[in-house]
């Protein structure tokens, strides 16, 4: 049977050593072959350098395993980055499977404290300089900060702040707790063998994929070059577009963590497409469950395509009318309003909608993403 290499990582710190020869014994007892440093990775002859040495065994490595304390470990001035740190991104290069164990108070301080401020200023930064900060800039507004704790190496939070930024999750790490091993590879080689017969079908799905992208952006090229005179059958167009657009769920996000199910809405029951004109909004045609009259002038706050139009150009927001329990995706391409009806799950009021508006607004589009981008091209190239 195949032996998986797991590379162990941490930065050097005497309270993590115990953990890491725990891993180190109970991975050996699995069968699996572990590197470690202080084991059986190092030293190396003379001429020899320990870092490209480090990096070509985890390229060479099936799991990089890794601890996270209070320390930062060996920094590179070049690379600006700690030797772990470089560890670490070669392994999310390589698309290696990454298990990470950081120390729970020092995760705790670092989701509750310092990841918003270190938010807080690339936002700063990237505004005024218009570029993202260096890993430098980010430590020393770390360190100047007094209400970060003092005893945690800076580096450590920017080294966790990357982790975030490339979704890698971080689990809970507690000092004198061993960690169940057997269950950790056991369900990773479950998902393995899952996933090992649909080799080949997502190695084609992953090429077409790939091929459909470049189809549409191409699409994307190529229909703005067209002058389209009108639609043949407005009406036809409009169901369609209708009929593609599905219905899903509507979430509230709270970080990494979790999310939240709000609600839902339901398949597109209804579209209307209006045209400015002559100081006033005209309709073109309408379908499903869609009803409106002829014309909205421009002063009329009651008309959501009217407020729609004032947005601006390629502008899009979603309304609610409890009334009839519908949200109202309308989105401006041009002189063209396109609004469109998705029926709301009953427990919605129109409280409810404030609330949670940008989570509408989010699940409609995320839903139908290149669907409304089509659309917005095809409209795009009507002439009035």
């Amino acid at each position: 049977m195949a032996r998986t290499n797991v590379f162990i990582s941490s930065v050097n710190e005497d309270g993590l050593k115990p953990l890491r020869r725990n891993a180190f014994q109970e991975l050996t007892t699995l069968g699996h072959e572990p590197l470690m440093w202080e084991v059986n990775l190092g030293p190396w002859p003379a001429g020899v350098d320990p870092v490209v040495k480090c990096l070509e065994a985890v390229q060479h490595c099936d799991i990089y395993l890794l601890f996270i304390g209070s320390k930062a470990g060996t920094y590179d001035k070049i690379a600006q980055r700690t030797v772990t740190h470089m560890e670490f991104i070669k392994a999310y290069e390589q698309g290696k499977t990454i298990l990470v164990f950081g120390d729970v108070e020092i995760k705790a301080t670092f989701f509750g404290t310092v990841k918003p401020i270190i938010e807080q200023f690339v936002d700063r930064y990237i505004v005024k300089e218009e570029r993202f900060p260096s890993p430098t800039h980010i430590i020393n507004t770390i360190r100047a900060n007094r209400n970060i704790t003092s005893h945690v190496d800076p580096y450590v939070w920017y080294f966790l702040y990357d982790m975030t930024m490339r979704k890698v999750y971080i689990d809970d790490l507690s000092l004198g707790v061993p960690i169940d091993w057997r269950s950790y590879l056991s369900d990773l080689l479950r998902r393995g063998s899952l996933l090992l017969p649909l080799e080949s079908s997502i190695e084609q799905n992953s090429s077409r994929l790939e091929q459909f992208d470049g189809v549409f952006d191409m699409l994307g090229e190529l229909i703005p070059e067209l002058r389209i005179s009108g639609l043949r059958d407005a009406e036809h167009f409009l169901e369609l577009i209708m009929n593609r657009l599905s219905g899903g769920i509507i979430e509230q996000s709270y970080g990494q963590y979790m999310s939240e199910k709000v609600g839902y809405y339901e398949d597109c029951s209804g579209a209307t497409l209006y045209v400015f004109n002559e100081e006033q909004l005209q309709i073109i045609t309408n379908v499903g469950d869609a009803t409106g009259p002829p014309f909205y002038l421009l002063d009329n706050q009651s008309s959501y395509a009217v407020l729609t139009y004032h947005l601006g150009d390629n502008q899009e927001q979603v309304f609610f009318k409890e009334a009839k329990a519908t949200f109202y995706y309308c989105i401006r391409i041009g002189k063209y309003i396109l609004t469109l009806h998705f029926p709301s799950d009953p427990n919605w009021d129109y409280r409810k909608f404030i609330h949670y508006k940008e989570c509408a607004n989010h699940a409609i589009l995320s839903k139908n993403p290149l669907i409304i981008e089509l659309i917005k091209l095809f409209i795009g190239g009507l002439r009035p």
